[in-house]
C-alpha cells in the first residue's frame, strides 16, 4: 500500500510539473504573438564606383547597427559578384557607430532563422571574389559582421573596435564555413576562446594576431581605406587577382590551376616583363662607365 501511494504521488507530481511547463510554454507563445516587434526596415546597401577602379560598398543602417538580414546579405553578394566594369578593388564601409552587430534577430524571429543565421553559403561570393577586398571596421563587429570582415583581404579598424561571436549565449551551433574563416585568420586556440568562452577581442589584440593590419582614427578610417584601395588598384591587375585566387586555393575556398595563374604574369606584354625591362634600363643608366684600359 505504501509503495503504491509513493508511486501515485510521484506520478501526480510529474503530471503537475508537465502541465505547468505546458501552460508556461503556451503562455510564452501567446505573449510573443501578442507583443511581436514591428518589422523594421532592412539595412540598406549603398554602392558607388570611385576613381581609379575603386568600388565602395557601404552598409547604411547605422541606426540599427547595420544588422544583416537576408536581403542585405544577398545585395552585398550581388554587388561583389558583379561589380562595375573596370573595378580593381572593392572597399566595404559602414555607417557609424558600429560596423555590424551581426544577424538580424528580429527578422529571424519571423521564421526561417536557419536560412539566415550562420548559413554555410553566407558571403560565399566575397570568399570567391577575384577582386581584392578592403574593409573598414569600427565599433562592434559581431557574429555575421565578423564573418563578413573575415571574407575580405585587408582589414583596417578604429581604436574602439571590438570583435565577438556570441554563439554560446544564443545557443547557436555555427556553420563549418564560418568557423573555418575564424580559425584560418586567428588560429585554432583563439577561435576556440572566441566561440566557447565568449571572449571579446580588442583592436589592439586584433592587430597583434594579424586580424587587422592597421588601427586608424575613426574620422580618418574611410579615407584611409579608400586611399589603400587606390594604391592597390594602381598595381598590376593580373598580379592582384592572381595572388588573391592563389590565397583562396591555399585556404581551401576554391580550386583552380595555380600554374596557369602564375604563368599569366610572364606573358610577353605583361606588367612583370615591363617591370624587368625598366629595372634593367635603370641599372644601365646608373652603371658607372669604365674608362680606357
Amino acid at each position: 500500500m505504501t509503495s503504491m501511494s509513493r508511486l501515485s504521488r510521484s506520478v501526480s507530481r510529474m503530471q503537475s510539473q508537465a502541465s505547468y511547463r505546458w501552460r508556461r510554454s503556451t503562455k510564452w507563445i501567446h505573449d510573443r504573438r501578442r507583443h511581436r516587434l514591428p518589422v523594421p526596415p532592412a539595412t540598406r546597401v549603398e554602392a558607388e564606383a570611385m576613381k581609379h577602379g575603386v568600388f565602395e560598398i557601404r552598409l547604411a543602417g547605422g541606426d540599427r547597427r547595420n544588422v544583416l538580414g537576408r536581403s542585405t546579405i544577398d545585395r552585398l553578394e550581388e554587388l561583389v559578384a558583379t561589380p562595375p566594369v573596370g573595378t580593381r578593388v572593392i572597399v566595404i564601409t559602414a555607417a557609424p557607430p558600429d560596423f555590424c552587430a551581426g544577424y538580424d534577430l528580429i527578422e529571424a524571429s519571423l521564421g526561417g532563422a536557419e536560412a539566415l543565421i550562420a548559413h554555410e553559403k553566407n558571403f560565399e561570393s566575397l570568399r570567391r571574389s577575384k577582386v581584392p577586398i578592403v574593409v573598414a571596421l569600427q565599433g562592434n563587429v559581431i557574429g555575421g559582421g565578423l564573418e563578413l570582415a573575415l571574407s575580405a583581404d585587408v582589414r583596417l579598424a578604429s581604436p574602439e573596435t571590438k570583435f565577438s561571436i556570441p554563439a554560446l549565449k544564443l545557443g547557436l551551433v555555427y556553420s563549418e564555413a564560418g568557423i573555418r574563416l575564424v580559425v584560418d585568420v586567428m588560429g585554432e586556440s583563439v577561435a576556440r576562446a572566441l566561440f566557447l568562452s565568449g571572449r571579446d577581442i580588442t583592436a589592439d589584440a586584433a592587430l597583434g594576431m594579424g586580424l587587422i593590419t592597421d588601427i586608424v582614427g575613426r574620422e580618418q578610417l574611410r579615407a584611409r581605406a579608400l586611399e589603400l584601395a587606390t594604391l592597390i588598384a594602381s598595381w598590376s591587375e593580373v598580379a592582384s587577382t592572381g595572388n588573391r585566387q592563389i590565397f583562396d586555393v591555399v585556404a581551401g575556398r576554391i580550386t583552380t590551376d595555380t600554374d596557369e595563374l602564375r604563368l599569366r604574369s610572364f606573358a610577353p606584354e605583361s606588367d612583370l616583363n615591363e617591370s624587368i625591362a625598366h629595372f634593367v634600363a635603370r641599372r644601365i643608366r646608373t652603371q658607372p662607365r669604365s674608362g680606357p684600359h
